[in-house]
């Protein structure tokens, strides 16, 4: 990640700083502000640079004449020479004055946009921008035909690319339309999130804490949403929406189909999700409500998810997540730990490993210490010269296996004022530490040592 996020007294949190990492943990007390941090990344992640950087027709600062000078230059220099690399680090200081100003504008609108409520307030919101001396927008002509001037393809050093037609004619009229487009293409190639209303790569996906109650009332919420949009003004009750992560996650359940296919490197954890740990499939039927069903091991019909266990109805988010929805980059996941047995959340420990070291991002709020434990654990083992002869005997291989540098963790505690602190932990020898957890475990220990006297 070439950002950092920072926040102000935003809810409870009176400041945080985030640099997200392929696996991050949010820890700490109840109520103390976790899903909140979660949402934020979300929304700057999923709704894009124009959430971010919306102007409103507002004229063009000086920094943002030069950013534009500066993309103007680099995309002649490619259209005549075939290709351009653009060391990002030359405009560092224009980029964070333009977002910073676009930010300040538009924080309130986004976290607005977020819950779909102005009850949770942010005093400050800022994305540090870093280490972009070793960034380049790397600009590259295509000749397509039927296009003389060809088509030019941006990258960065992220996931995201765009192709787009820059003619001379596009490229003389540098109207406003063209300057916004090339200013969000800076940001999204630098921020690796997409440019938002202009493209939705659909590569994230949000799992809440109240997805078991999602899963089975999923159609009655579709059948209200549907009466709440074509039935307006008929006397009916106004219905309160649901914050857009969870809008996301009903969206996302609802639009999977059996044509969707899930990305191949994650197959062998899906099969180990729903042999191991759910103890049979779980699927979508071809009926037009695209019923979902759970099939148990040996069985050959399908049972409805009102007459499943729980850790069943748990699991399926993510099991159908991972069979059936494309492009999964991203993924947002509250409290995986949620209805497990501790020996399940230890095997949750190791799906969450395997799907890091299978490239998919996730960003977590947990309260179990056993899924911590299992992550210093896996730690512990990469780092060890015998690992292979121990994983030999566990019965690990190097996809469990998890370094410390893929790994970022911070606590979150509730302060007697009411306010959030938020801390980096950092890991340590045999991994990361959880005052919360480990203060919570001694109190009652030590309550059991009293009454054991």
């Amino acid at each position: 990640m070439y950002w950092k996020l920072k926040v102000w007294e935003y809810g409870k949190i009176k400041r945080a700083e985030i640099e997200t990492a392929p696996l991050t943990l949010f820890v700490g007390d109840n109520n103390s502000g976790k899903s909140y941090l979660m949402s934020l990344l979300w929304g700057i992640r999923n709704m894009g640079v124009d959430a971010l950087l919306n102007n409103d027709g507002e004229q063009e600062s000086e920094e943002e004449r030069i950013l534009l000078d500066w993309m103007r230059e680099k995309i002649a220099a490619a259209r005549e020479k075939g290709s351009c690399a653009a060391r990002v680090g030359e405009i560092a200081g224009e980029l964070q004055t333009v977002l910073d100003k676009r930010l300040q504008k538009n924080k309130d609108d986004l976290v607005e946009r977020i819950f779909n409520s102005r009850a949770v307030k942010i005093r400050e919101l800022r994305i540090e921008l870093k280490c972009l001396d070793d960034f380049f927008i790397r600009i590259e002509k295509t000749d397509v035909i039927g296009e003389a001037d060809g088509v030019l393809n941006f990258r960065g050093n992220g996931d995201i690319s765009y192709y787009m037609e820059f003619s001379q004619e596009t490229f003389a009229k540098l109207n406003d339309n063209v300057n916004q487009i090339m200013t969000y293409v800076i940001f999204s190639l630098v921020l690796d999130i997409s440019v938002g209303r202009i493209d939705d790569t659909n590569r994230i996906a949000f799992l809440p804490s109240s997805r078991t109650g999602f899963m089975l009332t999923k159609d009655l919420v579709n059948k209200a949403g549907r009466n709440a949009a074509f039935n307006m003004g008929l006397g009916k009750e106004k219905v309160t929406p649901f914050s857009r992560p969870v809008i996301q996650f009903l969206d996302v359940m609802n639009d999977l189909t059996l044509d969707g296919k899930g990305r191949e490197e994650f197959h062998k954890i899906l099969s180990y999700l729903e042999n191991g740990m759910a103890e049979g499939t779980v699927d979508i039927n071809a009926l037009p409500g695209k019923e979902v069903v759970y099939v148990p091991e040996g069985g050959t019909e399908g049972i409805p998810f009102r007459a499943v266990s729980a850790v069943v109805t748990e699991l399926s988010p993510l099991i159908l997540l991972l069979k059936y929805k494309e492009n999964l980059d991203v993924l947002f996941y509250e409290e995986p730990e949620m209805c497990l047995h501790p020996q399940l959340q230890q095997k949750m420990a190791k799906v969450i490993c395997h799907l890091v070291n299978k490239g998919l991002e996730m960003a977590i709020t947990t309260h179990s210490d056993i899924i911590l434990q299992h992550v210093n654990n896996m730690i512990r083992l990469s780092e060890r010269e015998d690992r292979e002869k121990i994983c030999g005997r566990l019965g690990y291989t190097e996809d469990d296996l998890l370094p410390a540098a893929k790994v970022r963790v911070y606590q979150l505690k509730s302060m007697p004022a009411g306010e959030t602190v938020v801390e980096e932990l950092k890991c340590g020898e045999n991994g990361f530490v959880i005052p919360t957890f480990n203060d919570a475990l001694d109190k009652i220990m030590e309550e059991a040592y009293t009454i054991q006297e």
